[in-house]
């Protein structure tokens, strides 16, 4: 299940097309983002929009033709012919100093409409590209909205900003740095980025692993002292060499600063922010999953300690709704991240929410029938029971489904639509269990011997203390085709079934003793033919029945003559 939503989100977070340049070093142009608003005309260098400007620079400084860089600048006033060598040359140094001073995630803060941003307090036609902090204050690219030659509005960066550049070029850290190494790996590019800046970001990344793992190691050790102190067999079992989450979440965090530390070029640094931001969303989500569970599963504990086994299937419901909400959330957020339109995707997850509802009606109804199931507490995980037809142990209350373990130690899965509007026979919640037997007896009792025989049943039921005296009877029930019916009916007042089958068993055999005790005799069904030569009626008693019949005739024709 958890890798199944690790697809999705690779899935999801596939950066939209149009959102971002393309990769540089292929050709100048490919870095610009096309305009926002719709527009008649159209800049080859993709400077109608402030996003556009800056793009464009970089993406033509980095591939090192500094002299299309240079259109990207502020035309000098009063039409002053400009030296072409020093344009260059200050292209360059302004490309060291963005990749030193700006963040990459200031690039998604340009505005990519052609008017700019109205909204930040600047005048119209000016937008500020901020960077980081120094002793001079903030480092910030001034860019401006200008008419061209032909009168069109394009945005340049301000002459204002070019003329503080070799100032803040010369105080960069790794300018001097630079010139002491080898040419090999200053000189030598790799897609446009010097050769030593890829050697160190290479040599960086297990550093950055042995780093995030030293960090990580302190609380695992912290926990580990404090479960042992307290003597519990729920510590960790992982080992003190194992990478998790958090150690890859701080790895990735140390290797990013790293990257912005040594002056990466901040295009490449622009899409590795993208991938970071990708890598630290998989990171947290497992981070924050396991720790779920692990806390899930120490309250289940717990729970299941205590006899409390509602409360847990409805934390393990609940966490299986917490790990699906982090998941939603931290797509958003990171779709966010790279630039996507969170609201537009909020109104459209409520349509296709919404279409989705009505196309999985069932899906909800075992949903909520699996909370109403938990939050009655008519099952608990463990339960014998009946549900229609299917007897068996409930093993799992789940979102869709619940689970029996049948006597023939199949699962039968049911869904939990269909449970909750079942008829439901939960055997775990009986007081006592009913006990009822049919004692047949032989018709050669006589009544004094039958009376004997109940006498002696009801004094096997008085002396077992399991058994209820309230509700026990022993009853002369009905003369049946083949014996006489007694039934025995009493509650025993165990809750386990096993228990009870146990109990049932003593009653019976001292039932038999009892009868057998007072000389009585089980009736066996059978058929038998009589041949007899005397009457079965006494026959004084004959004598005396046909003598009150002949007085009932006489009194009947003394009435007066039946008409013809």
């Amino acid at each position: 299940m958890a890798r199944i939503r690790l697809i999705l989100l690779v899935a999801l977070l596939v950066p939209v097309p149009g959102n971002a340049a393309q990769i540089p070093g292929l050709t100048s142009r490919s870095v610009a983002s096309p305009p926002a608003a719709v527009s008649s005309f159209v800049d080859p260098l993709g400077r109608e929009t402030p996003h556009g400007a800056v793009m464009g620079f970089l993406g033509a400084a980095q591939d090192e033709n500094y002299s299309l860089a240079a259109q990207y600048f502020q035309p000098s006033p009063g039409r002053r012919r400009v030296n072409v060598a020093e344009e260059q040359d200050l292209a360059a140094q302004l490309l060291a100093v963005i990749n030193q001073k700006i963040l990459a995630s200031s690039l998604d803060a340009l505005s990519r409409d052609p008017q700019g941003r109205l909204d930040d307090g600047l005048p119209a036609d000016q937008e500020l590209l901020s960077g980081l902090r120094d002793s001079a204050g903030i480092f910030a690219i001034e860019l401006l909205r200008l008419d061209d030659d032909r009168g069109n509005k394009l945005w340049f960066i301000s002459r204002k900003t070019l003329n503080s550049i070799p100032e803040v070029y010369d105080s960069l850290h790794f300018a001097g740095f630079e010139r002491k190494l080898p040419p090999f790996f200053a000189k030598t590019r790799v897609l446009s980025m010097p050769l030593w800046q890829w050697v160190a970001i290479l040599i960086a990344a297990p550093l950055a692993i042995l780093i995030g793992w030293a960090f990580s190691l302190i609380p695992r050790c912290a926990l580990r002292y404090y479960w042992k102190r307290r003597g519990s067999a729920a510590a960790p079992s992982h080992s003190l060499f194992h990478i998790g989450p958090a150690t890859l979440l701080l790895s990735a965090l140390v290797h990013y600063v790293f990257v912005f530390y040594i002056g990466a070029s901040i295009v490449y640094r622009y899409y590795y922010r993208r991938a970071i931001w990708v890598f630290l969303a998989f990171a947290f989500y497992w981070m924050v999953v396991r720790v779920t569970r692990e806390g899930a599963e120490r309250i289940a504990r717990r729970l299941t300690s205590s006899g409390r086994m509602a409360e847990r299937s409805i934390v393990s419901l609940a966490r299986r709704v917490l790990e699906v909400f982090i998941f939603i959330t931290i797509t958003l957020i990171v779709l966010s991240g790279l630039g996507v339109n969170v609201t537009a995707a909020l109104a459209g997850l409520g349509i296709g929410g919404l279409a989705i509802g009505l196309g999985a009606q069932k899906t909800f109804e075992n949903l909520l029938g699996g909370i109403s199931i938990l939050t009655d507490k008519a099952l608990l995980i463990g339960d014998a029971c009946r549900i229609g037809n299917q007897v068996g142990t409930v093993e799992d209350i789940g979102l869709r489904s619940t689970k029996l373990r049948t006597e023939d130690r199949t699962v039968v899965t049911i869904p939990n639509g269909t449970v909750a509007t079942a008829v439901l026979e939960n055997y775990r919640q009986r007081d006592k269990i009913l006990f009822r037997q049919i004692v047949r007896l032989r018709y050669d009792l006589s009544s004094e011997h039958i009376r004997y025989v109940l006498d002696e049943i009801r004094s096997v039921l008085k002396q077992n203390s399991r058994v209820e005296d309230v509700s026990s009877r022993v009853r002369f029930l009905r003369f049946a085709e083949y014996a006489v019916e007694v039934e025995v009916y009493a509650y025993i007042l165990v809750r386990d079934y096993l228990e009870f089958l146990d109990l049932q068993e003593q009653l019976l055999l001292s039932i038999l003793d009892s009868i057998e005790k007072t000389g009585a005799a089980i009736a066996v069904p059978s058929q038998a033919t009589l041949v007899a030569s005397d009457a079965w009626i006494d026959p004084e008693k004959a004598k005396a029945a046909k003598a009150e019949i002949s007085k009932s005739s006489d009194r009947g024709n003394s009435g007066g003559s039946v008409p013809t």
